[in-house]
């Protein structure tokens, strides 16, 4: 068998998808091509629903994550608490939607607390499909957290995370020209949006930007390796990382849907993970 595979979006000038997935398959002795979608809405949703018999699985990406929740027959828990799919396969003629943002994010986490980090007070930037990752893997790893969401529309940020926000002790939300007045408050702080990358360049809160020395400072974007928001954290002294580990941990989790093959996570992060850091 050879898999049929791919990555959905709009407006995808770069990508290390193919590079992990193709990995995973010589590593698991499987064979098949993973290849990148550029397309619409209109188009997206008709190859979603019309095009089933030609793919093995699909991941989607921004700005299509939402779309793809809302055409699956099934979704699991975590992709119907962040109403975003970005793992879709089909079983039986059904289609399933999945979001392994969430244990991409749990696992990137992971790493953070295995260096004895209890944090408690968390900001998050952003309220889309990967902000709402974030903050439901957030409250499965510290309930107990006091977690402020920064957007640009409140209003809407509230109608998108209530549901995940309400499973935290404390929950404010925030213009970024406030969150950035009270940065030194939060010794977590994850930037989920889209801004810094190469596609949006800039900064998703206004400057200047003063962390607190002791937090921890995480940037999802990962395309450059190091945007000038996490370049800000670390000339204040803090521990920044970017968006690799999730987007490698997020990339297993779906291969395993796919194909019922364990992904070789540990041996990737020790090999692989170096690889994408060059890339």
């Amino acid at each position: 068998m050879r898999y049929r595979l791919g990555l959905l979006g709009e407006g995808i000038s770069y990508s290390l998808s193919p590079m992990i997935h193709e990995w995973g398959l010589r590593m698991t002795g499987l064979s098949g091509d993973y290849v990148l979608l550029d397309l619409s809405d209109v188009e997206a949703e008709r190859l979603i629903r019309s095009d089933k018999n030609r793919w093995d699985g699909l991941n989607v990406t921004t700005p299509h994550k939402p779309l793809a929740a809302s055409c699956c027959d099934l979704l699991s828990e975590p992709a119907k608490l962040t109403d975003a799919a970005n793992t879709l396969h089909w079983k039986d003629g059904k289609l399933y939607g999945e979001n392994t943002d969430v244990d991409g994010f749990r696992n990137a986490l992971r790493q953070v607390r295995g260096q004895g980090r209890a944090f408690q007070q968390a900001l998050v930037i952003g309220s889309g499909g990967a902000a709402r990752a974030v903050l439901l893997a957030l409250s499965m790893a510290y309930p107990t957290l006091s977690v402020t969401v920064a957007a640009r529309d409140i209003d809407l940020a509230k109608q998108r995370t209530s549901v995940l926000a309400s499973a935290f002790a404390n929950v404010a939300y925030s213009l970024p020209q406030e969150a950035s007045s009270i940065l030194p408050e939060f010794d977590l702080v994850i930037q989920a949006t889209p801004v810094g990358s190469y596609k949006v360049p800039g900064s998703p809160l206004p400057l200047p930007l003063i962390f607190a020395p002791n937090a921890h400072v995480m940037d999802l974007v990962y395309a450059p390796r190091q945007t000038s928001f996490l370049a800000a954290a670390a000339s204040c002294g803090t521990q920044v990382s970017n968006g690799l580990l999730m987007l490698l941990a997020q990339a297993a989790a779906s291969f395993e849907l796919w194909s019922g093959r364990q992904f070789p996570l540990e041996k990737a992060m020790t090999e692989l993970l170096p690889r994408l850091e060059q890339e």
